[in-house]
């Protein structure tokens, strides 16, 4: 199995299977930032447009696809709610999460993707065996905002 890394804030980096029952199936395919693009300028009375050539690489999504290693479906949703509260802050009587930078190390694609997490919502697939002869299913995907692109290194 391909072996996947997370730091949490200033946590310990640690194996996503060995420590959140998360194991890795895919991420994304970039290799590398987009760019934010050129200002331009167009003019009716003038072919083509005019650009400034300069810019800078643009915030992004980074999305990991995941299998909830468990017994159940109930047991799934819990590894997924206890693996979402480690994301975020929350004080007490508040309603509003301060969630945490994350450091996603795939060894594998050699990409380091620094950003903030959003939290695990819904699964992409679930398969239940009804007969109990092997283990419930659940795969699920997860997003990381990239806000600072310069963080991130894809070329570890």
């Amino acid at each position: 199995m391909i072996k996947v890394r997370l730091q949490i804030a200033d946590g310990a980096i640690v194996d996503t299977e060995d420590a959140y029952g998360l194991v890795y199936l895919d991420s994304d395919k970039r290799v590398g930032p987009d760019s934010k693009g050129f200002e331009s300028t167009q003019y009716p009375e003038q072919e083509g447009e005019n650009i400034l050539p300069k810019t800078v690489d643009a915030a992004f999504d980074y999305k990991v696809k995941f299998f909830i290693r468990s017994d159940s479906v109930d047991n799934a949703n819990a590894k997924i709610a206890a693996f979402n509260s480690l994301l975020y802050s929350q004080a007490s009587g508040s309603d509003v999460k301060e969630y945490k930078q994350v450091t996603f190390y795939n060894d594998y694609k050699r990409h380091k993707i620094v950003g903030y997490p959003m939290p695990i919502s819904e699964a992409t697939d679930f398969w239940r065996d009804r007969s109990n002869q092997t283990l419930d299913v659940v795969c699920v995907e997860w997003t990381i905002r990239v806000n600072k692109p310069s963080l991130c290194d894809f070329s570890l």
